[in-house]
């Protein structure tokens, strides 16, 4: 039972967050472009970003809790298998460090991303095209993490 509720919460956590930046970067920021008010354009990306950024930090921690749980249930794998050589030699265990590895990337780039670039974005053209940038990065390395998820389900790189 907790492995199916964690993996739930896992795929239903995983769809809204790397969703949510597909739906940013593919819809909302194209969108604004045709708004020709600077202050209006920051303002609408302002809102949206905050009340996306909550819920997309509630789905990141929700991943971080679920993410563990499902390969100790799923893999039978302890905690102590990410520091055994022997463990990176196999394509499963290269799946579990990259994906872990990307993991780790991604979250201090979204702390970085939503609580430093962003907030000074507000009011400075630099800092929005770096915000901007963050955020394709961040797209691009969730979807990368959606790849290792599906070699790790494959058995492995």
């Amino acid at each position: 039972m907790i492995l199916k509720l964690a993996l739930l919460l896992h795929i239903i956590s995983a769809i809204f967050w790397v969703g949510g930046m597909l739906f940013l970067v593919l819809v909302v920021a194209p969108y604004l472009k045709t708004i020709s008010d600077p202050k209006a354009k920051s303002q609408i990306y302002q809102v949206v970003g905050k009340q996306y950024r909550f819920w997309g930090w509630v789905a990141i921690i929700t991943l971080l809790i679920t993410g563990p749980v499902m390969l100790h249930y799923l893999y039978a794998m302890p905690f102590s298998a990410l520091f055994d050589p022997a463990f990176h030699g196999t394509g499963f265990g290269k799946a579990v460090i990259g994906k872990i590895t990307l993991v780790t990337i991604i979250v201090i780039s979204a702390l970085v991303h939503d609580f430093w670039i962003g907030p000074k974005a507000r009011n400075s053209p630099r800092h929005s095209q770096i915000a901007r940038i963050f955020g394709r990065a961040n797209l691009l390395v969730a979807l990368l993490i959606v790849l290792f998820a599906v070699f790790i389900r494959a058995g492995g790189i």
